[in-house]
């Protein structure tokens, strides 16, 4: 069973907006999912946030996390983070592509290459046109 938790990283806000003052246009977040033995997925996202209208505002210093994050579901649907998440899991748990570390020739420090001074054109007295 996989727990998932929201927590908001940033908000975006328009100063004035059809007639309201700080109305909030955009919401950045961590989505994270840990699975039943503690292994950790996340998604970072971005959405914008529908404007709002004079009737149902909420002024800036009214709003909670748990509002905002309303906003964030209705505006970016869950399904594809959590597929993201799943897989980020299932690397953690089978990785795909560590280093090979087993093999002695492959280890060995390969030597420097020799630095090479680069070429330089001659200085001359002629004005270029």
């Amino acid at each position: 069973m996989m727990k998932y938790d929201w927590k908001i990283t940033a908000l975006r806000k328009a100063p004035a907006f059809d007639g309201l003052s700080n109305v909030i246009t955009g919401i950045s977040f961590l989505y994270t999912g840990t699975d039943e033995n503690g292994i950790t997925g996340s998604f970072n996202g971005a959405c914008p946030v529908s404007p709002p209208n004079s009737d149902s505002f909420t002024p800036i210093a009214d709003l909670t996390e748990e509002v905002i994050i309303e906003w964030a579901k209705a505006n970016h649907g869950v399904h594809n983070m959590q597929e993201v998440i799943s897989d980020e899991i299932k690397s953690k748990i089978t990785p795909m592509y560590d280093d090979v570390t087993e093999l002695d020739w492959l280890n060995k420090e390969k030597p420097e290459a020799e630095a090479v001074e680069p070429e330089t054109e001659p200085e001359t007295d002629t004005p270029v046109e």
